[in-house]
């Protein structure tokens, strides 16, 4: 439970008048205006009558202070407090040159990737003709499988599944494809199709579209449930089955299984991509990563200086990368939201990331370029 300070210096309980949602705001606003941090605490003044939070955070080196005006969220002032670390102990990473494997699909432009859950060596790349299968070879160069042409134009977002994937398409469809590429079932959507997810069973399928998110079954196609009526942008499944949805203006809702609502809160700006992964969520958009803990707002938020936007994003080992369509990939610094620059010698116009692993077991960071090049990179610890 947060303290409160008074201007003469001493702490009271936490005030009635304080919210949850207040503090989670004064805490994404105060990371947001930083451009990343990890929160390590938040206490509650008062000054002259006016209720504000301090929002105590990491970034990279250092411990910072914001301060946010409780009532309009806005930050007035950022200080940092003392260095975090000790002299020359400051994480530092030296970007590590080596080749960086490639391959491309001739006449295709790539949209989206997904790492197979059955395969850690298979990724599934969206595609301007359907979905496109690559595989990470011992020496982790990616190798194209298969290439397969759906008839439904160009394919926007993929999920992986067990022995097969499934998508949606820029026409406003979902589809599934088998392993082999066989159409399994396509079904025509109401409205614009963005992001797709699957359950933790693989049994069922979040759809977002710009008239709500909508689940269907993923073997047959069939629509099983209408998850609201206001335009969805990003969704996925929580590990306890929770559907999360999150609309292209920032609000997020966690439902139950059964549709009764658990849990809502405001992420400020445009989601682009949403997953679970251990405990927490991750909202990848235009604030860049951010880390949540649901029931109570944003915890962390990775971001590279003077880039905002993040489509795709990748955590893993104690490292972050988040993927600007376009310009960069860059890594983060899990645990202190440190921004440590771009990969190095990464190709022009990266447009999605996913984690794979060479049949030895070594981590690599696959990235697909928009003009058809398939690159692959070494995991830094």
């Amino acid at each position: 439970m947060p303290e409160t300070s008074t201007p003469s210096g001493t702490t009271r309980p936490h005030s009635p008048g304080t919210t949850a949602p207040d503090i989670a705001r004064a805490i994404d606003s105060a990371l947001r205006e930083a451009g990343g941090g990890r929160v390590a605490g938040v206490r509650t003044t008062y000054a002259y009558g006016t209720r504000g939070y301090l929002v105590q955070f990491i970034r990279g080196d250092w411990l910072c202070t914001a301060s946010v005006d409780a009532a309009t969220g806005k930050v007035t002032s950022i200080i940092d407090d003392s260095g975090l670390l000790p002299a020359g102990q400051q994480l530092r990473h030296r970007a590590r040159r080596s080749p960086t494997p490639t391959v491309r699909l001739p006449l295709r432009t790539l949209r989206d990737a997904a790492a197979a859950p059955d395969d850690p060596a298979i990724a599934y790349l969206a595609t301007d003709a359907g979905v496109a299968v690559v595989r990470l070879t011992g020496t982790a160069r990616p190798v194209v499988e298969d290439d397969y042409v759906t008839g439904l134009g160009p394919t926007r977002r993929i999920v992986a599944l067990p022995g097969g994937v499934a998508g949606t398409t820029t026409d406003g469809r979902a589809f599934r494809l088998d392993r082999d590429g066989r159409l399994l079932w396509q079904v025509v959507l109401p409205a614009t199709a963005h992001t797709v997810a699957a359950d933790p069973t693989a049994t069922r399928l979040l759809v977002a579209t710009g008239t709500g998110a909508r689940e269907l079954a993923a073997d047959t196609g069939s629509l099983l449930d209408l998850c609201g009526t206001t335009p969805a942008h990003a969704v996925a499944y929580l590990p306890d089955g929770d559907r999360l949805v999150a609309g292209p203006r920032g609000d997020l809702s966690v439902t139950r299984p059964d549709g009764s609502p658990h849990w809502t809160t405001d992420l400020g700006d445009r989601p682009w991509t949403a997953w679970a992964q251990g405990t927490r969520v991750y909202v990848a958009g235009e604030g860049g990563l951010k880390e949540i803990a649901v029931g109570h707002g944003v915890v962390a938020r990775w971001s590279a200086p003077a880039r905002r936007a993040a489509r795709t994003a990748v955590v893993t080992g104690g490292t972050v990368y988040t993927c600007e369509p376009g310009a960069s990939v860059t890594r983060h610094d899990y645990a202190t939201a440190g921004h440590h620059g771009s990969l190095p010698d990464l190709p022009a116009h990266p447009q999605a990331i996913c984690l794979l692993h060479t049949p030895a077991g070594h981590p690599r960071l696959l990235t697909a370029h928009r003009d058809g090049l398939i690159s692959t990179h070494p995991v830094h610890p």
